[in-house]
């Protein structure tokens, strides 16, 4: 029986939200795109308007249904961040391609936009409970950034390693296929790490992660919440990236981010190395 129970469920939270089936063990690696025979183009927007436009779901075609895996966040209009152990293949586990749907608060709706995941790059350091959980995706066709219903924000900023700050993480939570689920803003505040190491027994905390707990509401943190970003809402920005936590959707607990200031210069790099190359695959079909 596993001495440290509790974080044996931290990895099995970050498990339920990756979904574990996507691609290679390379740190990079090309997905098909949709048949086209058109170049890379925009996709067409609507006078809609999403209250977070930063924030887009990642998941699966199920049988024809979306189903939403993981959360990600906007950082150009080709490329967005999210959590490594969304998008790395995990071992004994079929490849499934990705999707990214955005541009509407209602998950499942009629009104978000799908975009295909063509192309990932992982941290290379990263594994499971052992720091560095960070991705670059690229979509196709490109984010439509109006404003209204898509909007990258900035990636880049000074580290902070303060306690005490307010923020919030936005995200749907656990997600069933076919239901029409909200986008919420649940409020965090962040710790030191040595407290949380020593209070809450995260003793996998790395230096390039920090805990934050849950303040107010019924749920923390949820599977599907995986990638989601921890921000300051109010002036858009980024502090971090939700990794795992002890048991998934606890109220009133601490879990564990990726510091995105840590890694400013390693997306940027990540984004130039990646190919503009995009293969032709098979059409998607989708019943809702």
């Amino acid at each position: 029986m596993c001495l440290l129970r509790s974080l044996c469920l931290a990895s099995l939270f970050t498990v339920m939200s990756a979904g574990q089936d996507t691609v290679s063990d390379s740190p990079t690696t090309v997905i098909d795109a949709p048949e086209t025979s058109t170049p890379m183009v925009e996709a067409k927007s609507n006078p809609n308007r999403s209250r977070y436009p930063y924030v887009v779901s990642i998941g699966t075609n199920t049988k024809g249904y979306y189903k939403h895996l993981c959360v990600g966040v906007i950082i150009s209009n080709e490329f967005l961040l999210t959590a490594a152990h969304c998008i790395k293949r995990m071992p004994n586990h079929k490849q499934a391609k990705k999707y990214v749907a955005g541009g509407d608060d209602f998950l499942g709706s009629r009104k978000q936009t799908r975009f295909f995941v063509v192309q990932v790059q992982w941290h290379p350091q990263f594994k499971l409970l052992g720091g560095h959980d960070i991705a670059v995706v690229r979509v196709y066709p490109k984010f439509p950034l109006d404003d209204k219903r898509f909007r990258s924000i900035q990636f880049k900023g000074k580290p902070r390693t303060g306690s005490g700050e307010k923020v919030s993480m936005i995200g749907w939570g656990r997600a069933i296929v076919g239901k029409i689920k909200k986008i919420h803003e649940t409020p965090f505040q962040t710790m030191r790490n040595d407290v949380c190491k020593q209070k809450h027994r995260f003793v996998f905390l790395t230096k390039t992660d920090f805990c934050a707990v849950h303040l107010k509401g019924p749920q923390g943190a949820c599977d599907g919440d995986s990638g989601a970003p921890l921000m300051d809402v109010a002036n858009e920005r980024l502090v971090g990236l939700l990794s795992y936590g002890k048991k998934a959707c606890t109220p009133l607990q601490p879990y564990a981010f990726t510091r995105v200031s840590d890694y400013s210069k390693w997306i940027q790099q990540a984004m130039d190395y990646m190919d503009t190359v995009i293969s032709v695959a098979n059409r998607t079909i989708w019943k809702s």
